[in-house]
């Protein structure tokens, strides 16, 4: 086993053992039924788990709202900002650093500065209180964040493929199926993974926008956690469904990047 081996495995190893053990405790919590000082075990039970997937639980309720924002914003957000961070990372122009130091702006500026100036614009607009106004509100942010990642992955993009493809006669579809998009098929996946993670976890947008009987997975859990008020059970319950997802996500395209790995060193 050569150095360079050894020392990616002791890597992976820490990141698995910070990434695991802070979980095992919120995982017995959340079959606890009493768990006393002095116990070095918890009583076990299931309440907490058969609460969490009844019929009216708000978790679930808000799980699925969770991931009905994550599967529409983020493709929208790929579609919107894919050509023209094509164009902002294969083009030369004059100005292309001030519009790539533009559309770091929602990220610079306060959050919380920018959604109370959206409230006032979106309840003219009639997006304030519903839920398409909560989609609109996203994009705003992660459009400009996707098309920014992409910028980047496409530096090192060849357009010389594209042209070759268009002179031979094949269509703009098929030369972005098959030329286009294996290329820069890795950059993609990891850009829609941080802004699903982005997504998923958006607190002060939804919160700012949302109709109040509406409830994300952050909305209802960042309230649970700093207070307990279900039980510590419950809480570890639902801080368990709301990272379930992020860690799915992760290994699933993980696996598609790894694949996409062997599959350009072998020239498939």
């Amino acid at each position: 086993m050569t150095m360079s081996n050894r020392l990616s495995r002791i890597v992976i190893a820490v990141m698995l053992v910070v990434v695991i053990v802070p979980i095992i405790p919120m995982v017995l919590w959340s079959f606890t039924g009493m768990w006393s000082f002095g116990q070095v075990l918890p009583d076990f039970t299931l309440q907490a788990w058969q609460r969490t997937f009844a019929t009216n639980s708000k978790v679930l309720e808000a799980m699925r709202n969770s991931l009905l924002m994550c599967a529409i914003v983020v493709p929208l957000s790929l579609v919107f900002s894919f050509y023209a961070a094509k164009n902002l990372g294969t083009r030369r122009f004059r100005g292309r650093r001030a519009l790539q130091l533009l559309l770091l702006v929602p990220s610079f500026v306060p959050q919380i500065a920018l959604v109370f100036g959206m409230q006032r614009v979106f309840s003219q607009l009639g997006l304030y209180n519903n839920i398409p106004g909560v989609i609109v509100a996203l994009l705003v942010f992660y459009v400009p964040y996707m098309t920014l990642l992409l910028s980047a992955v496409f530096e090192n993009y060849d357009m010389d493929y594209e042209y070759q493809a268009a002179s031979l006669g094949v269509s703009w579809w098929h030369i972005l199926w098959h030329v286009t998009l294996p290329q820069v098929r890795s950059g993609v996946i990891v850009t829609c993974i941080f802004s699903f993670i982005g997504v998923w976890s958006a607190y002060l947008v939804v919160a700012a926008v949302a109709p109040p009987s509406f409830k994300t997975m952050s909305l209802l859990m960042f309230p649970m956690i700093t207070t307990a008020a279900g039980g510590y059970a419950a809480t570890a319950c639902g801080a368990i469904l709301y990272i379930a997802p992020i860690l799915a996500v992760l290994v699933v395209f993980s696996k598609l990047l790894v694949n996409d790995e062997n599959r350009l060193d072998t020239g498939v």
